[in-house]
């Protein structure tokens, strides 16, 4: 599809259309036909972020929602605002990534 100055958002969450619009104000064909806010819909906000928060890897636009206090327990920080944050790819690694079962001693 053709790039156009106009584009439809969608959740990060679900990948529905908001129903919000973006323009680029200078009228360059810039855009795909969807682009990802980084604003959940309020849908996926009452779901997902009420105990957890968002976490995204910017570069890729991969995601997760962790729960509050796992967040706590692994950056040790206060939750962020919005409780939306990003982190790099390294980090989305070990999120995602299964416990490994430990080798059996021969």
């Amino acid at each position: 599809m053709d790039k156009s100055y106009v584009t439809l958002t969608v959740c990060p969450i679900c990948r529905q259309e908001t129903g919000d619009l973006l323009l680029d104000m200078q009228l360059e064909d810039r855009f795909d036909r969807h682009t990802m806010t980084l604003e959940p819909c309020q849908a996926c906000r009452e779901k997902y972020l009420t105990h957890g928060v968002l976490l995204i890897a910017h570069k890729t636009n991969r995601i997760v929602v962790i729960t509050d206090d796992a967040f706590a327990r692994m950056f040790d920080m206060d939750l962020p605002p919005k409780k939306i944050a990003f982190c790099e790819e390294g980090v989305m690694d070990l999120i995602l990534t299964p416990p490994q079962e430990p080798e059996e001693a021969s």
